[in-house]
């Protein structure tokens, strides 16, 4: 396995209340290539980065979600193993690797948590259906059991998992291109703060590269942060 850390981009957005230091510091991908039964794929997964570890991410929204290239987006969860299209839902996720069924090589949006049925994440309505090749526009996800702190940061590396998207080969001619507005807090009884949060928008439009080749530019596209903190 061939993994590239890629760069983060990010401003500082507004600390919670009586927490100055805790704010959302931007946007995180890891691509990389697997062999999943012989055959060759490449991955992107992306992550929220924070810079406190009471940061807990609530729900991604209004996304834009596409392979730039035209790549579709491969699938390997328990709905293609009956046949059916691929679902992004991580609940679908398998791991019986005696199968070849594993997340490796499964494209799925989640709020942190588990890759299996145990996961609290839920697709928004907006998420119809789930089994599109691609994300719908303005598609979301959140963590439908938020005193559970499913979508909190890794205490190490401050980071929650978002999402994995993956396409069928190693080649770059495609790349990832990800938007999103995204929910926060720092836990219960803390306020909810947006980051990229511009009113029926989204945030800026993200073009990573898939497995790029050492010492490449890995952050095609980057654009201004903005972060708002709701009183309530």
């Amino acid at each position: 396995m061939r993994r590239t850390v890629l760069a983060i981009g990010g401003a500082a957005a507004l600390g919670a209340a009586g927490s100055a230091s805790a704010a959302f510091v931007g946007a995180y991908f890891d691509s990389y290539a697997v062999n999943v039964g012989g055959a060759n794929y490449a991955v992107i997964d992306a992550y929220a980065q924070f810079n406190s570890t009471a940061d807990t991410v609530l729900s991604i929204f209004n996304t834009s979600i596409s392979n730039v290239g035209g790549a579709a987006f491969h699938h390997n969860d328990f709905n293609t193993f009956s046949g059916q299209p691929g679902s992004w839902a991580v609940t679908a996720c398998g791991n019986i690797p005696a199968l070849g069924l594993v997340p490796t090589n499964d494209s799925f949006v989640l709020i942190g948590g588990p890759t299996s049925s145990t996961n609290t994440t839920s697709l928004d309505p907006s998420f119809t259906p789930a089994t599109a090749a691609v994300p719908p526009n303005n598609a979301g996800w959140f963590n439908s059991s938020p005193p559970n702190l499913q979508g909190r940061v890794d205490p190490t590396t401050l980071r929650t998992f978002i999402g994995r998207f993956v396409k069928a080969g190693t080649s770059t001619a495609a790349s990832l291109s990800f938007a999103f507005n995204m929910g926060f807090n720092q836990g219960a009884g803390t306020g909810n703060q947006f980051a990229y949060n511009n009113g029926a928008g989204r945030g800026p439009d993200f073009v990573v590269a898939y497995v790029p080749a050492p010492g490449a530019l890995a952050l095609l596209g980057l654009a201004g942060f903005a972060a708002r903190r709701r009183r309530d």
